[in-house]
């Protein structure tokens, strides 16, 4: 699996809050299956973070710095913004993620505080927008429609065994040729 930034938040905003949009879609991605992460819902006017820049710069560090850990810090974003509702764009909040998971911190403190990974923060998001990608997240299948959003289980299941099939039969048909 590719993992590539796509940014939701650029800009910097102090004021930023939950709101009953961000109630409706947590809820609502919730209660899809037993199978799914749990979502904290927040209560409106919660702080929200500013912006989600610093946590994708960070995120992008973790996957060149240290591949191995990539995976675990991925899953401890996620779980920390939509499991706790924690404020992912502040550095201190990120290096309590990145040690839980066996990054360093004060590299990766240092890592943002460089800047080092916001161009390719932005390139990546800019090649995602190219290629028709304008939500998260976004799974592209081979011969699938973009499955955009978060979906049941079982419609990831379906398009991916969908795709294997065609893949199969496409061997054989090659095959047979």
């Amino acid at each position: 699996m590719l993992n590539r930034n796509f940014v939701l938040v650029p800009e910097d905003r102090a004021d930023r809050a939950f709101t009953d949009y961000h109630r409706a879609h947590r809820q609502a991605a919730g209660a899809q299956d037993t199978d799914s992460p749990r979502f904290q819902v927040p209560s409106p006017g919660q702080r929200y973070p500013r912006s989600s820049l610093p946590a994708l710069e960070a995120a992008t560090w973790a996957r060149e710095a240290q591949p191995e850990l990539f995976p675990a810090f991925d899953l401890a974003l996620f779980e920390a913004f939509f499991g706790r509702t924690e404020d992912i764009s502040d550095a201190e909040v990120l290096a309590h993620i990145g040690r839980s998971v066996g990054l360093d911190p004060a590299a990766l403190r240092a890592a943002l505080a460089a800047g080092h990974y916001r161009p390719v923060v932005w390139q990546e998001h800019l090649e995602a927008t190219d290629q028709g990608i304008h939500g998260i997240p976004t799974i592209l299948i081979p011969g699938q429609a973009p499955i955009v959003g978060a979906v049941p289980y079982g419609e990831l299941k379906r398009a991916a065994e969908s795709a294997l099939d065609e893949s199969q039969e496409s061997r054989a048909g090659r095959a047979a040729e």
